[in-house]
């Protein structure tokens, strides 16, 4: 009887300290350049994580259920996961403007749409949706006119992000980025008088004559 109490009291001891398991003990464990961590792992938030921030989260793991809320260049994001890892549904919905954290550089822009993708297991199986942008120019540490563009997630061949970004009589750039494999392929063409071609050439982006190209980033 003594041990059959003793171990009843182990296991609601267990799952108290695992209900209440404080974020920053994670944050610290992973490495995690985070500020203001507060909460618990299920349920709490953050300030700040590099150029990220404020970061919100609600995780329900007995119902597969994850919703995350941040804020990044001064906008506000919402992605939820559920159902994972079997039929599971993905969303990331902007949300609006918010305040965030400063960062070294800093972009502006009116963003709106919703993506909503579908899958099993890590298979993507059917996306729908976009998300918008009008007005992006970047702000600082100098003032650029970056046009309009799009988001949209394609499932044909895995995960893709497909990105286009253009402005009249000026630019056009596509992305898109293999997201299993770490990779993503930027196809640019410029007018002669664009603003962005001194910029893509001091990265090594553009060759000295070239007003078009493409570069292949891996993270």
């Amino acid at each position: 009887m003594k041990r059959r109490a003793l171990c009843w009291v182990s296991l609601v001891f267990g799952l108290t300290l695992l209900a209440e398991l404080p974020a920053s003990w994670l944050a610290a464990g992973m490495r995690l350049p985070a500020q203001g961590v507060s909460g618990t792992l299920w349920q709490g938030q953050v300030l700040q994580v590099a150029d990220v921030g404020p970061i919100q989260w609600h995780w329900r793991p007995w119902q597969r259920d994850l919703h995350i809320r941040l804020g990044f260049q001064g906008q506000a994001w919402q992605l939820g996961l559920g159902g994972w890892p079997w039929r599971w549904q993905a969303e990331l919905q902007a949300l609006g403007a918010q305040h965030s954290v400063a960062a070294g550089y800093r972009l502006a822009g009116q963003w709106q749409g919703r993506i909503d993708v579908q899958g099993a297991g890590f298979s993507c199986q059917r996306a729908t949706g976009s998300i918008m942008v009008t007005d992006l120019a970047m702000r600082e540490p100098w003032s650029l006119a970056l046009g309009h563009g799009s988001l949209v997630v394609a499932c044909a061949k895995g995960v893709h992000a497909i990105a286009q970004l253009s402005q009249d009589g000026q630019h056009q750039l596509r992305l898109e980025a293999d997201l299993a494999r770490r990779s993503a392929q930027v196809d640019l063409e410029l007018q002669a008088d664009a603003a962005l071609i001194p910029v893509l050439r001091a990265g090594q982006w553009l060759g000295e004559d070239s007003r078009a190209g493409r570069k292949t980033v891996r993270w």
